[in-house]
């Protein structure tokens, strides 16, 4: 056989390899949203035909950076502001490595007819890791945080944090060192939110266990009704008793209306502000093989009883509609308090 043929057959048996792992991939993703997403309606959206569609257009794809552009488009079209998909390395730059959960399928109930092929890697780039459930490490030189940093200053013996989202690891991380730091001597503490668009469900968690602990959420899912959602960690003493103040206005979105609805509620802290968006999708964040990341909206976020923040969002406790005005009140607050 002359190498030509040779060459030839090998490079179709790698390509067909590569066709099967993008469709299984797109597979994967499309059944994430089918089975998961909390709206079994998709905001009015013909889930079938939208799967449709991108299966027609897997023959554009030429690298494994081009399906996760495909997919991530295909997510768009929920149009929820939510739900989208990450590459392996928009998943190291955007959750800080941080965890998530493993497909809730295998994948021969998606293409019971083929075996997932280890897909071919482009000159110069590392084929991807078939270790299931977790995030592929971080590099060794990890690309800049494309979020606002974390900010902290000390007016008056009040710790003022600004927090920009609920993704970064890095806010969590500022946050329980600012109060190692200045907690024995601080009158108090202002969580400014303003802006904060949400994010993981998970940070969430962890920044509202800095300041109380429980189970102030349920998350209302799709199929199996509400789901009881503590605190992390969820018993125990939190970090700091000291008083609090939160600041919210229309653009805190998501996890972030969470945190700041459950801190009011539990009597933790006086909200000062505008009233937040009412745009309370919970995101789950799903692991592909890879590394890649699906975040899904799979309920609706809620205080433990009561109604949900969807479409009404959360009414601070003093409506001041001046920036400025918002935090000299919450000062003013805290230095009562004493």
């Amino acid at each position: 056989m002359r190498w030509w043929l040779v060459g030839l057959l090998v490079w179709g048996n790698l390509a067909l390899a590569q066709n099967q792992a993008f469709a299984l991939r797109l597979e994967q993703a499309w059944k994430l949203v089918k089975e998961r997403y909390y709206d079994t309606g998709f905001g009015g959206v013909n889930w079938e035909a939208v799967g449709d569609a991108y299966r027609l257009r897997l023959g554009e794809v030429r690298d494994w950076e081009g399906l996760y552009r495909l997919l991530d488009e295909m997510y768009g079209e929920l149009r929820d502001d939510h739900s989208r998909v990450l590459s392996p390395a928009q998943a190291r730059l955007y959750l800080s490595g941080g965890q998530c959960l493993a497909l809730p399928f295998k994948d021969q109930d998606i293409l019971p007819t083929a075996t997932q092929p280890s897909p071919s890697p482009a000159p110069n780039q590392s084929p991807p890791s078939t270790t299931p459930a977790q995030p592929a490490p971080p590099p060794s030189q990890p690309s800049r945080s494309p979020y606002q940093a974390p900010q902290v200053r000390l007016t008056d013996g009040v710790v003022i944090f600004r927090l920009s989202n609920l993704v970064d690891v890095a806010g969590l991380n500022a946050l329980q060192e600012a109060i190692r730091r200045y907690d024995a001597r601080a009158r108090g503490y202002v969580l400014d939110l303003r802006g904060n668009p949400g994010g993981l469900v998970l940070r969430m968690a962890e920044v509202a266990g800095v300041f109380m602990r429980g189970v102030p959420w349920r998350i209302v899912s799709r199929g199996i009704g509400a789901i009881p959602f503590p605190t992390t960690p969820f018993l125990g003493r939190p970090q700091t008793q000291k008083p609090l103040v939160v600041l919210i206005d229309g653009n805190v979105h998501s996890a972030a209306e969470g945190l700041a609805g459950a801190l009011k509620n539990a009597g933790r802290a006086y909200l000062i502000g505008t009233r937040s968006a009412g745009n309370t999708e919970a995101l789950t964040p799903y692991c592909f093989p890879d590394g890649g990341v699906a975040l899904v909206a799979n309920g609706v976020l809620a205080p433990f009883s009561g109604p949900t923040w969807e479409g009404r969002g959360v009414e601070p406790d003093l409506v001041e509609e001046n920036p400025q005005e918002q935090l000299e009140a919450a000062l003013r607050y805290i230095l009562r308090k004493r």
